[in-house]
């Protein structure tokens, strides 16, 4: 079965996309395998194809210097601008006050959130050369939390680094995962643990850490510089997209990138098989403009939008089959060679959209929960696998 994963914005080729991708393959292979979508059937699983368009995405001349740093005060302590929101997203899921050893405290709640939080820290910090080792900790740490959702050994510990240390022994002892490389995993999970810590420390008993003086409109500005970060790049990667897409007779850099993909994946398909196509926030948005305008003659079996916004473009307009006249209460049309389209959103991600209300033809708008905070939630849908197995249980549900 060929599977097209195009990714959205913000995305750069470092140690932990590449992390990410096998994350992905693996998960995309474990659940999606028996899967059958209009009559295809999933019967072995390749690899993904990713085709990687970040390199042609935005550049700051002066490296973002136009964003205002050092004037906007953090609530109580801050940390840095990255471990910001996994701190929200710990402090959000406690009910009381967040104490010294955060994970320690969302695992005895949680254990299987606390699991994604530090799977989602090893991504972000994951070195060069170890891409797979953090792939496989991941796989192998979720994993674990799906069949022992509370470990006997969990009430006996105190510290985040006693669960890091307890978790790290539980999986290598399970099994399917190699201990040679996995320390060095668990060192760099332990030292972004312990800038959380610090953050943590720095709000106990302040305002903030309060139980309702949490909210996300208080986040905004607790996190101003990585937000404005954050968004600088989306939009840049979305002007970028836009203003070089080009058309159908002359496609722009990024759409060739992309169809280049779709054939590669094509090219390998066995008979019988279903294509599918999975974007990502942008990827989707891309996706479904190549699809309805720029080869309007790939039959895609499945088309599955995640954290995207088509529908939000397709209200101002902007896709090359977008038709003006097209207005309420009629909607527009999913194009013919899209059979099943499955879209994913998240409610606290400001990026996401449904697609139900817009387009004619959509077979599922599922709302996802991350479990996760604001801007922080766009990038958490494919590091959790139990966001594949409530995929895989949509599909099964296809007409």
């Amino acid at each position: 079965m060929p599977i097209v994963f195009v990714h959205g914005v913000n995305t750069r080729a470092n140690a932990g996309y590449r992390a990410g991708l096998e994350v992905k393959k693996a998960l995309f292979k474990k659940h999606l395998a028996g899967a059958t979508v209009g009559g295809r059937t999933f019967a072995q699983v390749p690899d993904p194809v990713f085709p990687y368009w970040g390199d042609l995405a935005t550049t700051f001349a002066w490296n973002m210097a136009s964003l205002p740093h050092g004037d906007m005060q953090s609530l109580g302590g801050g940390g840095d601008a990255d471990i910001r929101p996994f701190l929200a997203t710990v402090r959000d899921a406690l009910s009381d006050e967040l104490g010294n050893e955060p994970l320690i405290a969302l695992a005895q709640r949680d254990f299987g959130q606390a699991v994604e939080v530090i799977s989602s820290l090893a991504l972000e910090q994951a070195a060069e050369n170890l891409e797979k080792e953090v792939a496989d900790f991941v796989l192998a740490a979720q994993a674990y939390a799906a069949a022992e959702p509370t470990p006997a050994w969990l009430g006996n510990l105190t510290t985040d680094d006693q669960l890091l240390g307890s978790l790290n022994l539980a999986i290598t002892q399970q099994g399917g995962i190699q201990a040679q490389g996995l320390g060095d995993v668990i060192n760099a999970i332990k030292t972004a643990a312990n800038k959380l810590k610090t953050a943590a420390t720095g709000l106990v008993g302040s305002a903030a850490d309060k139980a309702g003086d949490f909210a996300s409109s208080k986040l905004l500005g607790w996190t101003r510089d990585g937000l404005n970060a954050n968004l600088g790049r989306f939009f840049g990667d979305i002007f970028i997209y836009f203003n070089g897409r080009g058309d159908n007779t002359a496609p722009g850099a990024i759409p060739q990138r992309v169809l280049a993909g779709y054939d590669e994946a094509m090219a390998g398909a066995a008979a019988n098989e279903p294509f599918v196509v999975v974007g990502h926030s942008l990827g989707g948005v891309i996706s479904y403009d190549l699809l309805s305008h720029f080869r309007a003659d790939i039959e895609v079996d499945l088309f599955v939008s995640v954290g995207s916004q088509v529908a939000h473009f397709e209200e101002i307009k902007l896709y090359r089959n977008s038709n003006p006249s097209v207005q309420p209460p009629a909607k527009a049309h999913t194009p013919d060679n899209i059979k099943r389209w499955i879209n994913v959103y998240d409610d606290v991600d400001i990026f996401s959209y449904a697609c139900a209300d817009v387009f004619d033809r959509v077979d599922f708008d599922v709302r996802y929960d991350t479990r996760t905070y604001l801007i922080k939630s766009h990038s958490e849908y494919f590091k959790q696998e139990r966001f594949y197995e409530r995929l895989r249980a949509r599909i099964d549900e296809l007409p």
